[in-house]
């Protein structure tokens, strides 16, 4: 199958990269970006598009549609194209003469040589091919020989794509305003199936869709919407995205949805005879977010150890799951001191002497108090109303255990035990 190659070339490449491309991906995966432009392999287009006139044709209807003004060339080379694209001429398909006409210019020579040359009458390619190729490097030196394979167009520049793609993003507008986002799931599923054959496409995977809503009102309402693990599951990304917005439903009828996929490496797999079995983590997170539309995003989360002092130190974070890869340490492991609270508190009968605490008598357990620590208030947040009220003490109860003794209302209470 013969190769093609179109480079585009325009004067200001930072303004028009974006316009470049998106006209290249239309028609290529395989593109470089150049000093002055952008080249793509566009082989095989034939069936598709037709033969080069029709995709030089395509390729110039692109462009002024997105209102670029550049040079487009089509060649069988990477080098062809490039040295067509920056003769400035409108669009151009390859062709003897026309590559024969192209000014020396475009060619890495350096200007004491193109000086001599334009003052022997060699001013463009054609001219400079009518020298045996003998003369020129006995001349010039082999490193002419370069410049020699670039007019003869035997290929030597091989195409190197440097786009890396990190997103990709999908937008649909609607003919009438929605009320209920439900009723866009039929078109976010289009939208996702070709979101994810692209980054598929890429050897990638996801685990974060960014969602966004233009509403009624011209405002927009976004989503960020995170996976612990990456994968390429419509209908697990569908019930996903359903749950989270309606978790913070839109204020105003929506006019127009778009979805933007951020790339990952894809999860590894393991499935067989010996492996683990364990519930799918796409059930996990379903279940979390089926439990947050329930009691609240509030109320479902990863416990997270709070360093304060209070009754119950810890708090729920909604965002926190375990993705089932967390590190392990390596060192030997370190003795860890856990508190089991007592629901409800035992109450206790405690005798004091002085200011100490000398025995402790409950249904469960009695004995003298060996160690005792404290006296503490039951809350560090000492600046709310009620945080002073309970006294607490720890104390080591002899042939017991550890425990947690606290005074309120006059009222003595054994709160929980040190494991």
């Amino acid at each position: 199958m013969p190769k093609l190659f179109v480079c585009i070339t325009v004067d200001d490449v930072s303004a028009a990269r974006h316009s470049l491309l998106a006209v290249a991906r239309e028609f290529s995966f395989a593109i470089e970006m150049i000093d002055d432009g952008v080249v793509f392999d566009a082989s095989g287009l034939e069936r598709l598009v037709g033969g080069p006139e029709r995709v030089a044709r395509r390729v110039r209807d692109s462009l002024d549609a997105l209102g670029v003004t550049g040079s487009v060339a089509l060649a069988d080379t990477t080098d062809a194209a490039m040295l067509l694209a920056r003769g400035r001429q409108n669009t151009t398909v390859n062709s003897p003469e026309k590559f024969a006409s192209l000014s020396l210019e475009g060619l890495d020579i350096e200007r004491d040589t193109l000086n001599v040359l334009d003052d022997l009458g060699v001013q463009n390619i054609g001219e400079l091919l009518a020298i045996p190729r003998d003369e020129l490097t006995r001349r010039y030196g082999r490193e002419f020989d370069r410049v020699i394979k670039r007019i003869e167009q035997r290929g030597e520049r091989l195409l190197t794509p440097n786009i890396r793609e990190s997103r990709v993003s999908w937008s649909f507008d609607l003919d009438q305003p929605v009320e209920d986002f439900e009723q866009l799931i039929f078109v976010l599923n289009n939208g996702l199936e070709r979101l994810f054959a692209r980054v598929a496409h890429y050897g990638k995977s996801s685990e974060h869709i960014d969602i966004s809503l233009r509403l009624d009102n011209r405002k927009w309402h976004r989503y960020e919407i995170k996976a612990s693990f990456p994968t390429l599951d419509r209908s697990f990304w569908l019930k996903l995205i359903n749950l989270r917005v309606s978790l913070e439903p839109p204020e105003a009828a929506i006019l127009a949805v778009e979805a933007v996929t951020h790339f990952t490496k894809p999860r590894p797999d393991q499935r067989g005879l010996y492996a683990v079995s364990r519930p799918e983590p796409e059930s996990l997170l379903l279940t979390t977010g089926k439990l947050k539309k329930l009691v609240g995003t509030h109320d479902v989360g990863v416990p997270v150890l709070l360093n304060e002092r209070l009754a119950r130190p810890f708090r729920l974070d909604a965002d926190a799951l375990p993705v089932g890869k967390e590190k392990r340490e390596r060192c030997s492991p370190q003795p860890v001191i856990a508190f089991q609270y007592f629901q409800p508190p035992r109450r206790a009968e405690v005798e004091v002497q002085g200011r100490t605490i000398v025995h402790v008598k409950t249904r469960d357990f009695s004995g003298s108090v060996i160690e005792c620590g404290g006296v503490w208030r039951a809350a560090s947040k000492w600046w709310e109303t009620g945080a002073w009220r309970t006294q607490e003490w720890d104390i080591e109860v002899e042939n017991a255990g550890v425990y947690r003794l606290a005074l309120a209302n006059g009222e003595w209470f054994v709160v929980g035990e040190y494991d």
